[in-house]
């Protein structure tokens, strides 16, 4: 087990994230942080989360840094059910009956598959990545729609029959197809798929029988690929999988603190803004990560 963060980096994350993240992120890390114990934390996350939902349900307005469209998109409405289920709200809560239209309303009923972005995403800035119809999506049936799968059976109540089997059956079908994924991306929807609370157990053991051989396969010095959002805590599911992998990360990611209490993107900054925004993001993301494996500082 690598080092534990020191409580002196912990408190300059701490303030790194109140300097230079996004409300969004700061009222997600005052929510999740053990040392946070803040109780208006859930209702500013939910407040924050209102200013990225559109007219039409779904999230868009830069809720993903690299998309800049105010437009919604499949991929900026995972991102916003990510925070939702880490907040367990509740299934009445007007903001997720709209989130949930959204998709029931979007998904392709032929393919049944969410595209992550669609014709939308130009009508604002956008990393080169995020252009639309790109085959490193493999067709969408991974990511986003085996994430997106998870969060409509969180709240089946007002999903279609018909929805739930559709995008289930194409879902399964397809990981039976490709045996193992090397994608870090569609590893990461598949995995919040099976960490779905709600998922049928028939559904559960055939994904934890696939998804098995692709943990197992996992590369901990993919740089695209953070173990402790692949198994968020050390009871879900693949964590004795990844167990090593996840000490290795920890131990670097604790090194590479920046000396302003921040860490930073990995990549080339296209758009300044989005840049930082990502430093808070990760910032958050990373201390989150390390307390809830064990690595903070007692």
């Amino acid at each position: 087990m690598p080092a534990s963060i020191s409580k002196a980096a912990i408190e300059r994350a701490q303030t790194f994230v109140r300097a230079n993240a996004r409300p969004l992120d700061r009222a997600y890390l005052d929510y999740m942080s053990p040392s946070g114990g803040d109780e208006t934390a859930f209702d500013r996350v939910i407040g924050e989360l209102e200013r990225y939902q559109t007219p039409e349900g779904g999230f868009g307005n830069a809720i993903e840094p690299d998309i800049r469209s105010p437009a919604p998109s499949a991929s900026g409405t995972s991102i916003a059910f990510q925070c939702l289920r880490a907040t367990d709200a509740p299934a009445d809560l007007p903001m997720v009956r709209r989130a949930i239209d959204y998709l029931v309303r979007t998904v392709d009923r032929t393919a049944w598959v969410w595209p992550a972005v669609d014709a939308r995403v130009d009508e604002g800035p956008h990393a080169p990545w995020w252009a639309p119809g790109l085959d490193r999506f493999r067709g969408y049936v991974f990511n986003p729609t085996a994430e997106l799968l998870g969060y409509l059976y969180d709240y089946r109540a007002d999903v279609p029959g018909e929805v739930l089997q559709g995008v289930t059956s194409t879902v399964l079908e397809a990981l039976d197809r490709v045996g193992r994924l090397d994608s870090a991306y569609e590893l990461y929807c598949c995995m919040r798929l099976i960490h779905t609370k709600a998922l049928p157990t028939d559904v559960r053991d055939f994904l934890e029988q696939r998804l098995t051989v692709s943990l197992v396969a996992a590369d901990p010095d993919d740089p695209h690929l953070n173990l402790m959002r692949i198994a968020p805590t050390p009871s879900s599911f693949g964590y004795e999988l990844v167990r090593d992998g996840v000490a290795r990360q920890a131990a670097r990611l604790i090194a590479a603190q920046g000396d302003d209490g921040g860490w930073r993107p990995g990549w080339e900054p296209w758009h300044a803004k989005a840049h930082q925004e990502w430093a808070g993001v990760i910032t958050s993301q990373a201390l989150v990560g390390l307390a809830a494996h064990g690595f903070w500082a007692d």
